[in-house]
């Protein structure tokens, strides 16, 4: 009868640590999945009449605004970015300083994913006159979120791997599950 007893207890810790294990990886498919840029306002490559007020990254989820920043650099490499990121919902925005020339911009982004991984990439628009100058015309609401391809403008540090924490959780369950056995098998031992 005790030798019964001392199976069910090993039975039981068994099928815990199944279930354990089972939560653990189960719930890390989540844990890999980055958000994805779903559009930039300027669009990336686009011309527009001026330079605009602010430049704006679209997420598919909301990211964390700590730790997010954008630079919005000219051809000289003068940054013109003025105060820190916004996020609203799942767009993140820069405001950009009064005064910008005409040409060629560069948008440095770097974003804290609602995974809390950060993602990081760039694009790049021209502006045929200075900020402030010409019609004023800015992109159009069409224009403002474009669909890319979250490949060609993010790069995530991490992507195409399991994070080392989920290894280290399964070893810590595999030392767990290992001392239950052990100490199954004493008692299953004395109890004879």
């Amino acid at each position: 009868m005790t030798n019964t007893r001392g199976k069910m207890v090993l039975w039981r810790a068994l099928a815990g640590a199944a279930v354990v294990l089972m939560a653990l990886l189960g719930g890390s498919g989540a844990a890999l999945a980055h958000d994805a840029v779903e559009g930039t306002a300027p669009a990336d490559g686009s011309s527009v009449a001026t330079v605009p007020e602010k430049v704006t990254v679209t997420l598919s989820n909301t990211p964390a605004s700590i730790g997010s920043q954008i630079n919005v650099v000219d051809a000289s490499g003068t940054n013109w970015s003025a105060g820190t990121v916004e996020v609203l919902d799942n767009v993140a925005t820069q405001q950009l300083k009064p005064g910008a020339p005409a040409g060629k911009y560069t948008v440095q982004w770097r974003l804290v994913s609602s995974d809390g991984h950060p993602i990081e990439g760039q694009f790049v628009f021209t502006a045929a006159a200075a900020a402030g100058a010409g019609s004023g015309a800015v992109a159009g609401p069409l224009q403002s979120v474009q669909e890319v391809s979250p490949a060609a403008t993010a790069k995530t540090p991490d992507s195409g791997g399991v994070p080392w924490s989920v290894f280290g959780l399964v070893g810590v369950l595999v030392v767990v599950v290992v001392a239950m056995v052990v100490v199954a098998k004493r008692r299953l031992g004395a109890d004879d």
